[in-house]
């Protein structure tokens, strides 16, 4: 099959290197100095748990695993799946018109899943709220896709470039959890998952929407709190405080899946827990706001409140202290522009 991750970042490099372990021709497309250093040298994937390396591996371009900047070198072919794993701010009508050539009838689409994506209201389950069953709050890009080839699919692990060529997965909690709208898509599902469990995790769940949505507001929560304070995990979680803004944050989210008759999936007390148990990693929107790069709380965040908009849910308090950071963020850039 053949596999077009279309971001080069250090989750598109492991989505690449678990289809390319699965036997599958994989195009991935970056650019810059990592780009650059893997065609001359390799992809270089090291997985760990936390401190223990588990995996050490180089993947260098062939036949099956092709490194490029533009599309154009790509050439005339439809792909099997496309996973697209660019920024957030990066998920628009210039990038996703690239793209389109690639999407066949017939084609799975995995789009960006850290905000709430513009499919949020496709398809709502039986048992959920249907006063508001497809619900389109984002026209500009959905228009680009068929409805039925999309495929659901989380990311929990935490992943970085160490350096150019170099992608370290510093730990893996869930791996990729997936999953389809439409039932169309029940069969490339299965297959995607099959692939992903040669080399990772890929666990089966109950509600792959309630998944998404815990993994969301799971990131806008840490993120915004982490950024207020400048705290990493480890000062996260010796903090009251912070766990007390985190827990409120997440507990407004989750009103979201109430009014939708969603499941919520994972109590906000285990969440908490779990996420705070990795004390080495900082959160990746602190870690770009102290390196210089540009910060996507706004993404996340403009996915909520549209969302808690058409469902009249109450988020004063993380409009509050997301609109602070928002601020803090702003007089940042300007400072070390």
């Amino acid at each position: 099959m053949n596999i077009l991750v279309f971001g080069g970042g250090a989750i598109g490099c492991h989505i690449s290197y678990c289809m390319y372990k699965a036997g599958q021709t994989v195009y991935v497309v970056g650019r810059g100095k990592h780009l650059d250093k893997m065609k001359k040298y390799g992809m270089h994937i090291q997985v760990c748990d936390n401190e223990k390396l588990i995996e050490d591996d180089t993947v260098t371009k062939d036949e099956r695993f092709k490194l490029v900047e533009d599309l154009n070198e790509v050439g005339d072919i439809e792909m099997d799946y496309i996973f697209i794993t660019v920024k957030l701010s990066d998920f628009n009508e210039k990038n996703i018109q690239l793209i389109k050539p690639y999407m066949g009838n017939n084609t799975a689409i995995i789009t960006p899943c850290t905000s709430l994506p513009f499919w949020w209201f496709y398809n709502l389950g039986e048992t959920s709220n249907k006063k508001y069953n497809d619900i389109d709050f984002n026209p500009e890009i959905s228009k680009y896709f068929i409805k039925k080839n999309i495929i659901v699919m989380t990311m929990w692990l935490s992943a970085v470039i160490k350096a150019p060529g170099h992608v370290v997965i510093k730990h893996i909690q869930r791996g990729y959890p997936l999953g389809y709208l439409y039932s169309e898509m029940d069969n490339r599902a299965n297959m995607l998952r099959n692939m992903f469990a040669k080399t990772t995790l890929s666990p089966i769940v109950s509600d792959i929407r309630s998944e998404l949505f815990i993994k969301s507001i799971n990131s806008l929560a840490f993120n915004t709190v982490a950024l207020d304070r400048e705290y990493n995990n480890l000062q996260l979680s010796q903090n009251e405080s912070c766990k007390n803004d985190i827990r409120r944050i997440m507990l407004e989210g989750e009103r979201v899946l109430h009014v939708l008759k969603i499941p919520v999936i994972q109590d906000v007390d285990d969440r908490i827990k779990q996420t705070l148990s990795s004390t080495k990693h900082t959160m990746s929107m602190l870690h770009d706001y102290k390196i210089g790069k540009k910060v996507e709380l706004s993404n996340i965040w403009d996915s909520h409140n549209r969302v808690s908009e058409i469902l009249k849910v109450d988020m004063s308090f993380t409009r509050s202290i997301v609109n602070r950071v928002l601020l803090k963020i702003k007089h940042h850039e300007v400072n070390n522009a």
